[in-house]
C-alpha cells in the first residue's frame, strides 16, 4: 500500500517551513514587496468612534481600523513600565522566547526584565515574552486592563464561558523585536491595544496569496501587484487600538521597548469555521503529535501550552484519559 502524498500548501504565506518563512521574511526588506511597502497606504485612522458606528463601518464591513487613544485612559497605558511590571510580578514564571525552539527558556519575570537591560549590542538578538496569558497567573493585573465596549460581541462567552476570557494576551518585548508575518488561527477577530512603546503593522488581505512561478521560485511581483493583497501598515502608539479582521495576514516589528494586550474576539459569523480548526488542532496533538512536533518545530511549543491553558481555566483535567 502506498503512502499518501504529502501535501503542499500553494499560498507560501500560509506554510510553516523555515524555508518559506525566510522568503516572506525577507520580502520585506528587498524587492518588489519591500518597494510597493514603501508607497503602502496606512490603516484608517479613527478618533471617538463609538460601538454602533464600529460595528457598522468596520466589523460587519471586514475593514481594519485604529480607534486611535481609545484606551488612552486605562491605568496599564498610564502607569505600566517594564519597571512597574517587575516590582508587582517580579516571581511569575514566564516562557521566554517561546516561539523559538533554540531560544526559548523559562524565566521569572523579573529575570525577563534584567535579560532586557543585560541584551544589548549590535550582535544580540531582541528578546520577547509572547502570549502570556497574565490571567492565569496574575489576574489581578486585570484591573488596569478594562474590556473593551467594542469586544462584547466576542460569541466564546456563549460557547465555552466567561473563563475563555483568558486568551487575554501581553506581548512584552525589546526593541526589534518581530512576529513573523501569519494568520491567527481559529478565524477569530484581533484587537490589539498599544500600552507601552510603538509597534509597526504589516497587514495583507485574507486573499492574499503568494504562488510558485513555474521555474518554482515565490512570484513576489505578483503578491506586490495584486489588487487581493490589500498591502497596509500603520504605527501604533500608546492608547491606540488596532481592529483587524479574522484571517488577515499581520506582521509586527516593535520600534522600541513594547507591551500591547491582546484581544481575540470570535464573530457569530465564523463559528462553524472556528470548531473545525479548534478541532483539527486538537485531534492533531492528540493522534499525531510526534508528526505535529517534526513538522513545526517552532510552534509546537506555544500550541501546546495555548491549549493546556485552555484546558485549565475550562476545568479539564489533562491527565485523565477514558476510552
Amino acid at each position: 500500500m502506498q503512502d499518501a502524498p504529502i501535501l503542499i500548501e500553494a499560498n507560501i504565506l500560509k506554510r510553516r517551513d523555515v524555508a518559506s518563512i525566510d522568503i516572506v521574511e525577507n520580502a520585506f526588506s528587498s524587492g518588489p514587496v519591500a518597494d510597493a511597502l514603501r508607497q503602502a497606504p496606512l490603516i484608517e485612522r479613527r478618533k471617538g468612534l463609538n460601538k454602533e458606528a464600529f460595528d457598522r463601518e468596520y466589523r460587519h464591513q471586514q475593514r481594519p481600523v485604529i480607534l486611535e487613544g481609545y484606551a488612552a485612559d486605562w491605568p496599564a497605558v498610564r502607569d505600566w513600565s517594564f519597571e512597574h511590571l517587575a516590582q508587582r510580578c517580579g516571581d511569575t514564571p514566564v516562557v521566554v522566547n517561546s516561539y523559538s525552539s533554540q531560544r526559548s527558556a523559562q524565566a521569572s519575570f523579573a529575570e525577563f526584565v534584567a535579560m532586557m537591560k543585560h541584551n544589548e549590542g549590535p550582535d544580540t538578538q531582541p528578546i520577547y515574552l509572547q502570549e502570556w496569558y497574565y490571567k492565569a497567573s496574575r489576574p489581578e493585573l486585570a484591573a488596569d486592563l478594562p474590556e473593551l465596549d467594542i469586544a462584547q460581541y466576542d460569541f466564546r462567552r456563549d460557547l465555552y464561558g466567561e473563563v475563555i476570557s483568558t486568551n487575554h494576551q501581553l506581548w512584552l518585548g525589546q526593541r526589534g523585536g518581530v512576529t513573523r508575518l501569519h494568520q491567527d488561527s481559529y478565524t477569530i477577530d484581533v484587537m490589539h491595544v498599544q500600552l507601552v512603546g510603538e509597534k509597526h503593522w504589516i497587514v495583507m488581505g485574507p486573499d492574499a496569496n503568494l504562488a510558485e512561478t513555474a521555474a518554482g521560485d515565490a512570484d513576489l511581483h505578483a503578491l506586490a501587484e495584486d489588487p487581493a493583497t490589500r498591502l497596509m501598515q500603520c504605527t501604533l502608539q500608546p492608547g491606540d487600538v488596532l481592529y483587524l479582521p479574522a484571517l488577515w495576514f499581520h506582521r509586527i516589528k516593535l520600534l522600541s521597548n513594547s507591551i500591547g494586550l491582546g484581544r481575540k474576539c470570535l464573530d457569530q459569523a465564523n463559528l462553524q469555521a472556528h470548531i473545525r480548526q479548534r478541532m483539527a488542532e486538537l485531534l492533531a496533538l492528540a493522534l499525531n503529535p510526534e508528526e505535529v512536533k517534526l513538522t513545526h518545530p517552532e510552534l509546537f511549543n506555544v500550541v501546546m501550552m495555548r491549549n493546556r491553558v485552555w484546558a485549565k481555566r475550562m476545568g479539564i483535567d489533562l491527565s485523565k484519559l477514558r476510552p
